[in-house]
């Protein structure tokens, strides 16, 4: 039914001073104005892409603008959506405008509303093996092909650091019946591979509990370590929800583990399969968006961003490594996709699977409460062992790029027997640190506290912080000697070692020097997946999610510097990264091994954890945080802030905490300075805050927030609810 009547519309727009504005819509309106974007004037030359969120017969102000323009043809945001944006928005303490324009994808925040470009995609029809022979001697068609086959349909745009002319190429490739072009940004599954092996009992089982709950509000831990076939049971478990006319989401903590999710998925799942993450482009998420919202899309396989992906009939949530740092949002509105994910299924009344090899602690103090419906799947599918740890104490012994010379010998062995070896080292660049023996003094970062990083391959010294450069100095600026060396070491050095050592063997490095760009990741990809003996030196960006089916053995490179953190959860952190690096050994039909280098084989963190495992480790450190009433024994939040002088900086906070006043149920603790005290030139500072009490935590931060706008002023502050991080 159409009203032609003015009314007014409260507009959610990405404004510090409230929450929402009144507007008065002149035009024709029809009842499901709530969730549709509006372009509205503010102040005398301003215009803004808000939100209507609420319609009302009467408002405070007595002259009301008009809204210039109603965007949408139909609501962007259902009521579910708008549900958990204005939950989200209250509670990690952010304008509802800020919040609704984090969730939507960038294409709609434009007070011009272009038009949604209409774009070829191109998909793989033909198999790879074949694909291959025909394109022997067309190596450009045949990167082109291999990286559309393995990472799903795209657009030539989305090709050009593979190649130049990707359009052509493409064209090319339908002209050989190796591609398929459409408009669509999914792949529409018609054909699926119907594998004939069957469940081991521990996967039917969780399988079982899976299906019995799916009709309701629920969450499944799934604790399955790796190689146990995580993957396989979140495939088995969509299957009848897809056959039903039902949609799933995804989630997934990188982009970079994106393509192998969907590429298993687009295997097995019928249906229309699509991806979202914020290297698309802004076009290609906003179409997704809005096939998801209108049901044009089955299962949609995403990165944090997507969490908020509106649904026609969602009907399941995964979330697989759940554990991951990455689901947490560490600037603008610093949410947890995680966290949300299961807030949504409760809005949506459908299950929430959260599955991991390393659960947080979080979420296992829920599942040992029966909170969570806790799966465990405790053996590998293909029955071998788990890889075999082994600690080796480096005091007394030489090390050549860090790696001690029984180490070397063993990962030669590996090589000679045909294997390949992942060495793993947290720390890119040659050295962290360049000294002067006769002074001591350190280079360090003239607008960071932190020490500057050696880099041999172009002989600089970088600031990892804020990517400052600096020449080489060649005389100590402190006493003017020569005696400057390189203290600690990195993958450069690493890597130069191993060359050294191991001879004619391929040492192939994978962090953010020599993989900067998607074409670099997959050559070097392609390189290991030959299944060529060679020796892989990686950063964290190879501790999960990818597969090497001829790694025999993993080193692990510097694993003490944990021991000294000040972040309760540091040890949980570790252990994670262990497991998750472990995990990569031994997957296929090679048994596995790992070998831990350390200062400190007899430390309490290394018995608990490799004699009485994972879950123990948990529980005893969730023991501990219940004595010391940390999280998820009480809740905390973090006010973090930042200015040129530090004084003032101080006394900034401390008025906050004037503000603050004396709550018995709130301790706050500061002001302290920031793990890394300056960044960027900025002094940095911050009040820590833990209650027993939620709701009191939260009332009074909206009552700071009332007397301290974050963005007025010259301190710069924010408030980080459930940090997961104390950088």
């Amino acid at each position: 039914m159409i009203n032609t009547a003015p009314c007014i519309v409260q507009v959610a727009l990405k404004v510090p001073f409230a929450n929402t504005l009144d507007y008065q819509l002149l035009a024709e309106t029809s009842p499901d104005l709530i969730g549709r974007r509006v372009r509205v004037p503010l102040g005398k030359s301003q215009w803004l892409v808000g939100v209507i969120i609420g319609l009302k017969n009467s408002s405070d102000y007595h002259h009301l603008k008009p809204v210039d323009a109603v965007l949408d043809e139909q609501p962007l945001f259902n009521k579910n959506n708008l549900k958990l944006i204005k939950q989200a928005a209250n509670y990690y303490q952010v304008n509802l405008g800020e919040m609704l324009m984090t969730a939507l994808p960038a294409w709609f925040s434009k007070p011009s509303n272009p038009p949604i470009p209409q774009e070829i995609w191109y998909k793989a029809l033909s198999d790879k093996q074949i694909a291959e022979k025909k394109l022997k001697k067309a190596p450009k068609q045949w990167l082109i092909f291999e990286y559309i086959y393995d990472n799903g349909p795209q657009i030539p745009a989305a090709l050009s650091h593979l190649s130049a002319g990707a359009s052509t190429l493409c064209r090319q490739l339908v002209d050989k019946g190796l591609f398929e072009q459409s408009n669509r940004s999914f792949i529409d599954n018609q054909n699926i591979e119907h594998p004939d092996f069957a469940l081991t009992d521990d996967q039917q089982r969780v399988l079982n509990h899976i299906h019995e709950h799916r009709h309701h509000f629920n969450v499944s831990l799934l604790d399955g370590i790796t190689g146990s076939g995580k993957t396989e049971v979140y495939i088995r478990s969509l299957l009848p929800l897809l056959a039903n006319g039902k949609q799933a989401l995804v989630l997934v903590p990188e982009i970079g583990l994106t393509p192998q999710l969907f590429r298993s998925f687009s295997k097995r799942l019928p249906g229309r399969l699509a991806v979202f993450h914020s290297g698309l482009s802004d076009g290609t998420r906003a179409r997704v968006w809005q096939q998801a919202g209108n049901g044009h899309v089955d299962v949609v396989v995403a990165t944090r961003s997507g969490l908020f992906t509106p649904f026609k009939n969602l009907a399941m949530i995964l979330v697989d490594e759940e554990h991951d740092l990455s689901y947490k949002q560490q600037d603008g509105v610093r949410y947890s996709a995680r966290d949300l994910a299961v807030l949504r299924g409760k809005i949506e009344n459908i299950p929430v699977v959260l599955g991991s090899a390393t659960p947080a602690f979080e979420s296992l103090r829920h599942a040992f409460d029966g909170h969570y419906h806790w799966l465990t799947l405790r053996n590998r599918t293909n029955q071998k062992a788990l890889p075999k740890i082994q600690l080796q104490n480096l005091d007394n012994r030489k090390t050549y790029g860090g790696i001690s010379r029984v180490t070397i010998d063993t990962i030669e062995q590996q090589l000679d027997t045909g294997h390949q070896v992942l060495v793993f080292l947290n720390r890119r660049g040659w050295s962290p640190k360049l000294l002067c023996h006769d002074c001591g003094w350190i280079a360090e970062c003239d607008d960071c506290d932190a020490y500057l990083t050696y880099h041999k391959h172009n002989n600089r010294l970088l600031c990892h912080h804020c990517c400052r450069h600096y020449s080489l100095p060649e005389f100590c600026p402190n006493c003017g000697s020569q005696e400057m060396d390189t203290l600690g070491v990195g993958t450069e050095q690493v890597e130069t070692a191993l060359q050294q050592e191991l001879g004619d063997y391929p040492v192939i490095r994978f962090d953010r020097d020599s993989v900067s760009t998607p074409r670099q990741w997959q050559q070097q990809l392609d390189r290991v997946r030959t299944g060529k003996p060679c020796v892989i030196v990686g950063t964290q960006m190879l501790a999960k999610g990818h597969d090497f089916p001829k790694l025999s053995l993993v080193v692990v490179v510097n694993v003490d510097n944990s021991f000294y953190s000040t972040d309760f959860r540091a040890e949980e952190y570790l252990a994670q990264l262990l497991i998750q690096v472990a995990g990569r050994a031994g997957r296929a039909e090679t048994a596995g091994q790992v070998i831990i280098q350390t200062h400190q084989p007899k430390h309490a963190f290394f018995h608990t954890l490799l004699q009485q495992g994972y879950e123990q480790l948990a529980r005893k450190g969730l023991e501990q945080r219940r004595e010391m009433q940390f999280p998820p024994f009480s809740h905390m939040a973090i006010i973090r802030a930042q200015h040129r002088y530090e004084d003032k900086l101080e006394a900034f906070l401390l008025e906050l905490i004037e503000a603050i006043g004396q709550d018995p149920d709130v301790n706050v603790m500061g002001p302290l300075p920031a793990p890394m005290q300056k960044k960027q030139k900025l002094h940095r500072m911050q009040l820590i805050l833990n209650a027993n009490n939620r709701r009191g935590l939260h009332q009074l931060l909206k009552q700071l927030l009332k007397k301290h706008n974050p963005t007025a002023g010259p301190v710069r502050w924010f408030i980080d609810i459930d940090p997961v991080s104390f950088d």
